[in-house]
């Protein structure tokens, strides 16, 4: 995936948008220079504790998954990864967005410098940003400053700080206690991130109160 993107509006809030796909392979060859090992799982972790659930997230990357894994894979609701197999992962994300119904289009954002897919995206209706607005949004999520969004406003406190929110006493295990949703095991270690864990039992004192897991 080469060339820049040239043109694109600058300062796009999540408010307008309930759709983003970010050109993985275009990130990361940026980010890291290369999209394979611990590159994924680093992006990953950002996007998750900078997006909000409520915003439908795909990571487009080229090519195969690892042997046995799957070509598409929730992380968490709202955020998933994607490989495009034997097709082009540009001409899958520009799939995507002629998917949706035309009047959703104004409201899918991709984001990549490719000039190529910027322009087919364009011409199927949806919206583009370039990496350095997508990381920008990476950047201000990890020093705990505002997302994009409407004038004042603030990230949601379940990813303030890029760290997951404390598990309010007697909140189920694997519960997002902002959202109330059942969680999906985190990335596997051979798709390149950690296995989610909960924390073993302490065991309790002779005659002591209520132990319990830590957060």
């Amino acid at each position: 995936m080469s060339g820049r993107a040239r043109g694109s509006r600058p300062g796009v809030g999540l408010h307008e948008i309930d759709r983003l796909y970010v050109d993985g392979n275009n990130l990361l060859h940026r980010r890291s220079g290369t999209p394979t090992g611990a590159a994924p799982r680093l992006l990953l972790a950002s996007m998750r504790a900078a997006l909000p659930v409520s915003l439908d997230v795909v990571l487009m990357l080229d090519g195969q998954p690892d042997p046995g894994a799957p070509h598409r894979e929730v992380l968490r609701r709202g955020l998933e990864v994607r490989f495009a197999g034997r097709v082009d992962a540009d001409s899958v994300l520009v799939e995507l967005v002629s998917a949706r119904p035309f009047a959703e289009r104004a409201r899918t954002l991709v984001v990549t410098d490719d000039r190529g897919l910027v322009e087919r995206v364009r011409h199927a209706g949806g919206r583009t940003e370039r990496l350095d607005w997508f990381e920008g949004l990476l950047r201000a999520a990890a020093a705990g400053g505002p997302m994009a969004g409407p004038p004042g406003a603030r990230r949601p406190a379940s990813v303030s700080q890029g760290r997951p929110p404390a598990v309010p006493p007697g909140a189920p295990r694997g519960v997002d206690p902002a959202t109330g949703d059942q969680e999906r095991a985190r990335w596997q270690p051979g798709r390149g991130a950690t296995k989610k864990r909960g924390n073993p039992k302490r065991g309790r004192a002779s005659g002591g109160s209520g132990g319990g897991g830590g957060t």
